[in-house]
């Protein structure tokens, strides 16, 4: 048997008082589980945050360019080779 969550007492919980806690935490779990599930399935309050959330990225990245300037120059380097390596080919093959 269980015994109350006073702990001064400590007094065995009746059986009908473990299930009625027991219950409790169930339908708990349960308002939780399907507050989840709705929350997954409503797409265009997901499609919101995300979009939010990009937004949000998309201010900061200036912010990382200052930070990390040698790395920016890296990447910026790489896209740009890549480019010129792409019309290179295309112009090699007409």
């Amino acid at each position: 048997m269980s015994t109350t969550r006073n702990a001064a007492h400590r007094e065995p919980m009746s059986e009908s008082e473990t299930l009625r806690v027991d219950l409790e935490q169930t339908r708990q779990h349960l308002a939780d589980t399907v507050q989840e599930l709705s929350r997954r399935l409503n797409v265009p309050h997901r499609m919101k945050e995300t979009a939010g959330h990009a937004g949000q990225t998309m201010k900061d990245l200036p912010g990382v360019g200052k930070r990390h300037p040698k790395a920016t120059a890296a990447i910026g380097g790489a896209v740009v080779a890549g480019a010129g390596a792409m019309a290179w080919m295309a112009s090699r093959h007409k």
